[in-house]
């Protein structure tokens, strides 16, 4: 399931990109090559006009999946037109992909990104810091707490709550937008998480946090509906106050979305005039906004009960399968004969009994796979940043479910009524499909397709 939501989190990277307003990239880049654990990584350092001092150093901790080099390089480009001198580098693709990833990787990956930019003659070596967006800003305190040759944090809409528990927020907003309330979001969450489908889903941002000494600068969107802004900014200031580092500034930039973005401006130009002033005299322009409103606290996406399992989960799709397969199979296989015998038979041959089972079957099959079909569109939603266009298909999942259950009721009293003319096959097939719907029913509830 999450390796659909990784593919499809490519084409839509790409497709956001295309859709917001970014500066051309900056001029005077000079493209690099550097080994990080083995790997031959690409990157682009951008240096501003010499001036004969060295200047501060950016290394940039990009957002999740393969964002291309280029549109990197225009969102640097306001940085380098301030002094200073940004790197940005292409992200690896041994050990990151779909399934796989681990961020104290990509943290050494930064880390050697850092070396290099403090190695150059134009840099001041004790002003080099990392910029993590989104998914970078889990992998850039990792960095600052291993190695104090990161002089500085700068985080951009990071999440303080666990990946899972992110993603599962995040779904829920753009249901609850279009109307949709329920479990699904996080239940679909936990699921792909216990399918091993969802790498590095329990991450904890917090312990590198409490390690981490140098200056922090932190912004977050107002209105920011892909990470939890208010509970993120209380994690991020409560690590840093534990581990006694006092020297942070969180600010919050209002009617700004993921990351940062406003209509079709992707970061705002405050952001880039807030670290800017902050890179010129950290302590003068140290502050830190109130909270943003949150209106619903993320939930944690642990499972709670056995059912909530993935082998639970698993095993009643496949029970469902191959009770209403097995229905459906039999019944092909006895249609000449039951034509045979139709004018001998009772009640139980009423036609009306037998298309209203049949469609029960259908629609038993039908609703697990319209279930993985809605949610491969969900993560599609996510991930383009659209909000809205979900309700459609998630009716008509219902509209199946509800007429399965209306089926089953029918087919039930119809078998009861007719219980003395039902011969012992006929019967197995009955319980075989009955079977699968006492499966269904339960299984509907929990996914939240029976209520709501």
């Amino acid at each position: 399931m999450f390796a659909a939501r990784k593919l499809l989190g490519l084409v839509g990277v790409l497709l956001m990109t295309a859709a917001l307003t970014l500066e051309p990239g900056p001029a005077g880049a000079e493209e690099v090559t550097f080994t990080s654990d083995g790997t031959r990584l690409n990157g682009t350092v951008f240096a501003p006009p010499g001036t004969g001092h060295r200047r501060p150093g950016l290394v940039l901790v990009s957002v999740s999946g393969w964002l291309p080099r280029e549109e990197l390089h225009k969102m640097v480009a306001p940085f380098v037109e301030a002094g200073v001198v940004t790197f940005v580098y292409e992200k690896r693709t041994a050990g990151y992909s779909a399934t796989q990833r681990s961020y104290s990787q990509l943290a050494d990956d930064a880390l050697a990104a850092v070396r290099l930019l403090r190695a150059r003659p134009d840099v001041d070596p004790d002003r080099v810091g990392l910029w993590g967006i989104s998914e970078g800003g889990w992998v850039a305190p990792l960095v600052a707490a291993r190695s104090p040759e990161v002089g500085f944090v700068v985080l951009l809409a990071a999440s303080g709550v666990q990946p899972a528990r992110q993603t599962a927020w995040h779904l829920d907003n753009l249901l609850r937008h279009d109307g949709v309330s329920g479990p699904l979001a996080l239940n679909g969450v936990r699921l792909a998480e216990g399918l091993g489908q969802f790498p590095e889903a329990a991450f904890d941002p917090a312990p590198a946090l409490t390690r981490v000494r140098q200056p922090v600068f932190a912004v977050w969107g107002a209105d920011d509906h892909t990470v939890p802004p208010a509970e993120s900014m209380a994690v991020v200031r409560n690590a840093l106050e534990q581990g006694g580092n006092h020297d942070y500034t969180m600010r919050v930039v209002s009617s700004a979305t993921h990351p940062l973005a406003r209509g079709t401006t992707w970061i705002v130009p405050e952001f880039y005039d807030l670290v800017t002033a902050w890179l010129k005299s950290p302590k003068a322009a140290g502050r830190s906004d109130a909270p943003p409103s949150q209106e619903r606290t993320s939930l944690p996406v642990e499972p709670h009960t056995w059912y909530e399992s993935a082998w639970a989960q698993g095993g009643a799709l496949l029970l469902m399968a191959v009770l209403f397969s097995a229905y459906l199979g039999a019944g092909l296989v006895g249609r000449r004969r039951r034509r045979r015998a139709a004018a001998a038979r009772g009640p139980e041959r009423d036609p009306g009994m037998r298309r209203t089972a049949r469609l029960l079957a259908v629609c038993g099959l039908l609703a697990p796979l319209g279930l993985v079909c809605y949610v491969v569109a969900l993560l599609l939603t996510q991930s383009t940043g659209a909000v809205g266009g979900v309700v459609v298909p998630y009716l008509a999942l219902r509209g199946v479910v509800l007429l399965a259950v209306a089926a089953m009721a029918f087919v039930a009293a119809a078998w009861w009524r007719a219980r003395r003319h039902i011969t012992r096959a006929e019967r197995v097939r009955l319980g075989l499909l009955l079977g699968g719907g006492a499966v269904l029913l339960p299984w509907a509830a929990y996914w939240g397709l029976l209520f709501g």
